[in-house]
């Protein structure tokens, strides 16, 4: 679906809200964006989120764990419908965890609710492509 300028420029006003939250280890900006019904997983085996509340918790995990954080987005691509949003792009992340630089580059899928008077994020998804698993095939190989 095509989106009209007004959505993507909406859209992309909370995705670079959440990523200065981030940074700026600021949980109630970041929450202040996240929809009371807010489904997610993250990246490990233990981050599914259901309602605000965990999605609350990972995040403060997050920010504990990294003594600084950087999130980015490119290849952004967002369609819309009504009042349902839904994104696709590599999400970059840069960090200091124990003392030392790590960056991820991560797959970002996320559905965000209109409510009228703003966008929410209702859902997201990250992912790391799968280690061991060459362009080209369908299975990593062990």
């Amino acid at each position: 679906m095509l989106v009209s300028e007004q959505t993507q420029k909406q859209i992309e006003s909370v995705l670079e809200r959440i990523a200065l939250a981030y940074g700026a280890k600021d949980i109630e900006s970041l929450m202040a964006v996240v929809d009371p019904d807010f489904r997610g997983y993250g990246t490990g085996p233990d981050e599914v989120f259901i309602g605000k509340d965990e999605y609350r918790r990972q995040v403060e995990r997050d920010l504990a764990q990294a003594s600084e954080i950087e999130i980015g987005y490119s290849d952004l691509m967002i369609s819309a419908e009504g009042t349902i949003a839904w994104v696709m792009a590599e999400l970059l992340v840069n960090a200091a965890v124990n003392g030392r630089r790590t960056r991820l580059i991560g797959r970002f899928t996320a559905v965000f609710r209109g409510t009228g008077h703003a966008w929410l994020l209702a859902q997201s998804h990250l992912s790391l492509p799968a280690a061991g698993q060459e362009p080209g095939q369908s299975f990593p190989e062990e």
